[in-house]
Parts: C-alpha cells; sequence; structure tokens
C-alpha cells in the first residue's frame, strides 16, 4: 500500500529499550564511531531512529521476530499479525531478490516504516530470479547469471554499492542476511553447484560487505545463515568451510523447519532433532560464536502436533539462553514440494499455542512508538516565561 509519512504533531519517541537493548548496545559502533570504537549515546525522536548502531542480543531472552509474506511493503500484513500476537515483534523479516524484474532496490522508507512500529529490518537478501513465484522455479540452483564467480568478477558492484548506500540513509538499524543457506543445493549462489565453491562464497561475502564498509553504511548488521543440514552432507560442505571470519559478520543464524509428512519420505520431526547439530557448531569454542537467531523456523500441519510443536519448541528456545532471536516463518505455501502451510492460523489451537509461548515475557517483544501530545497555548494565553 501506498506509504505516507506520520504528521510531525505525532513526534514518535522510540526508546534506547525499543528492542530490549541495553542502552549502550543500541548506540555501539554510530556512524560517526573512530576507528577505535567510539561510544556516543544519542537521543532519538522522530519517525527513524538516529544515530544507528548494530544489533546487538538482548541482556536477557531472545527477541521475538515474524516473517508475515506481503510486510513491509503493504503493512496491513503486520496489522493482521498483530491481531494474532498480544506483542509487537521486536524483529520483521522479509525477502528481495537481486533480479531487476522483481522488486530489487533498497526501499529506505520501509525499513523507516518497521523501525517506526518498534521493529527491526531482517532483510535476506537473494542474487537470484525467483520469478513470480519462486515455490514453482525449475532449477533455481542453475541461474548462472547469479553465480558467485559473476559476484566476484564485479558485475554486481554497482548495485551493491546502491543498497549499501541506501542502508546508510536509514536512521536506524538494518540487518542484513545476504546469501543464506549457502551449505545447500537450491540457490545458485550455494557452494556445491553452478561451478561455485565454500572458498568463492567467502570471497563473495567479504566483497560486499566491503563494499558497505566502504560506503561508510555502519548502521548494518550482518547476519550469516546456514541451513540446518549440509546437502550434500560432506566434509567439503561443512558449516565451517562458509564462514567468512569474525571481522565480516556480527550474528550467526540458521533456517529449519518441521516439514511433518507435507513431502514424500518427510516424517514430523521435534526441535532438537532439527537444530542440535548446527548449535553446537555456532557456539562450539573453536565455532564463531556469534549471537544466534532462528531466522526461519516453523513447523508444517501434516503428521502430527503442530500446537504442541510450537510449545514445546519454544520452549527449547527458552531453555538455550544461547539462542537470541527467533523470526516465525508464518507463511502457506503451495508448488513443486507440494502444500505447506507453516501459518500461526492453521488452527485455533495452533494460534493459542503460539499466542501463549509468544506471551511469555522471557521473547523481547518491539516496543510501539508513543506518541507525544504537544501542548498549545489557549488563545489570549499569557506565554510561560
Amino acid at each position: 500500500m501506498k506509504r505516507t509519512s506520520i504528521p510531525t504533531r505525532f513526534r514518535v519517541s522510540v526508546l534506547v529499550v525499543i528492542f530490549g537493548l541495553v542502552a549502550a548496545a543500541y548506540a555501539v559502533l554510530p556512524r560517526q564511531a573512530s576507528v577505535a570504537g567510539a561510544v556516543s549515546t544519542q537521543a532519538v525522536d522522530g519517525v527513524v531512529v538516529s544515530g544507528a548502531g548494530k544489533v546487538l542480543p538482548p541482556a536477557n531472552g531472545a527477541y521475538l521476530g515474524v516473517f508475515e509474506p506481503d510486510a513491509p511493503f503493504d503493512m496491513s500484513a503486520l496489522d493482521t499479525y498483530a491481531s494474532v500476537s498480544s506483542r509487537t515483534p521486536a524483529i520483521v523479516m522479509w525477502f528481495q531478490a537481486w533480479d531487476p524484474s522483481g522488486n530489487s532496490s533498497f526501499d529506505a522508507s520501509a525499513c523507516a516504516d518497521i523501525l517506526a512500529r518498534g521493529s527491526v529490518p531482517l532483510i535476506t537478501w537473494e542474487p537470484w530470479n525467483p520469478g513470480a513465484d519462486a515455490n514453482y522455479v525449475v532449477n533455481p540452483a542453475l541461474q548462472s547469471q547469479y553465480s558467485l564467480a559473476k559476484i566476484n568478477s564485479g558485475k554486481y558492484d554497482s548495485y551493491i554499492r546502491s543498497w549499501a548506500r541506501g542502508v546508510k540513509s536509514v536512521e536506524g538499524p538494518v540487518m542484513i542476511r545476504p546469501l543464506h543457506e549457502m551449505n545447500g543445493t537450491w540457490y545458485p549462489w550455494g557452494g556445491t553447484v553452478n561451478g561455485n565453491s565454500p572458498a568463492a562464497f567467502r570471497a563473495a561475502w567479504i566483497r560486499i560487505h566491503k563494499i558497505f564498509a566502504n560506503e561508510g553504511a555502519t548502521n548494518v548488521t550482518w547476519v550469516w545463515s546456514i541451513n540446518h543440514a549440509s546437502v550434500p552432507n560432506t566434509y567439503q560442505n561443512r558449516y565451517a568451510a562458509y564462514y567468512p571470519g569474525s571481522a565480516y559478520v556480527d550474528w550467526t543464524s540458521i533456517s529449519g523447519f518441521n516439514w511433518g509428512t507435507s513431502r514424500p519420505g518427510f516424517k514430523w520431526r521435534v526441535f532438537s532433532q532439527i537444530f542440535n547439530a548446527p548449535l553446537t557448531y555456532l557456539i562450539d569454542p573453536k565455532g564463531p560464536r556469534k549471537p544466534i537467531i532462528l531466522t526461519e523456523f516453523g513447523t508444517a500441519t501434516n503428521g502430527g502436533d503442530k500446537p504442541g510443536w510450537i510449545r514445546s519448541s519454544y520452549g527449547s528456545i527458552k531453555a538455550r539462553p544461547y539462542i537470541d532471536a527467533v523470526v516465525y516463518y508464518d507463511k502457506r505455501e503451495v508448488g513443486l514440494k507440494g502444500e505447506q502451510d507453516w501459518q500461526i492460523t492453521t488452527s485455533w489451537q495452533a494460534w493459542l499455542a503460539y499466542r501463549k509461548a509468544t506471551g511469555d515475557p522471557y521473547f523481547v517483544a518491539g516496543v510501539l512508538p508513543t506518541p507525544t501530545v504537544e501542548a498549545t497555548a489557549s488563545p489570549g494565553a499569557t506565554p510561560a516565561p
């Protein structure tokens, strides 16, 4: 829908605790920070956040996040979510592809809209052409124009630079998750397809990061994201082969779903069966040891107890204090892989389970900006000294 600016009479005061961040955390690495890492605590006023820094994990608990298919370009999707959940998400994720046939440009106003609602934008940034419906794309990994070699050749540098400048223009934090699930075979940047390799992936990641750094886009939080299982499951395709180094990563993340019996040969799986292996790697003393977010997380309906899965999975997250955020994938999908209804509202029992689980104060919600009423003098009143 068309976005309109918020009238100035509603001077939105977004507190530092907007996302449960501690005061110092929100101002870490501001745009004008010195190389030595000076920290500046700045007041926040208006519809976007000024003096942006990187998103840090909450002091306690885990950020509550959601992916709603139409948000942020149709903000009514978040209004619908608000009727489902009792809380404002701290993180709102969406997907944008690089192909110019779709919505490939960075949209600063979309990020501003999300920030104004009390949430942090998280953009999954994908170098491919998903077509009209990504679920019907045949052999997407064979899109040679989006191989890692093409990215490393500099072909997309101008496009990447345009995003860096756009992100810099946003007076608030923007989380970006590029080249996700690189240890799988279903995207053209996957490390074992399209002439790619883990080394080429690391080079592409660093190239993107450096372009942003050169443009001064210090308000970006980089999210490095693996699929919960490597496909193929080989030593060459292990998680660690793709890690570009701690200097280039702020958060690590995992995609993991319970597909139930929605696909032939699949079965119902509980949280530990999906996430224990990648979590073990991420928290290992020799692993990345960065904040962790479950960026694609959800359950199908077929083959088991969906409400029970939701309850137990959020309980499992609570029992693992090293998980710092979770984004529920609230979408029904139909495509070449059949139908998977990940939605929270597939039944009233599932909805109640989600509402109760995420209502736990352990999960850190966003804070809606609070409009302040500007005092106006009555006619003939004497101004105060």
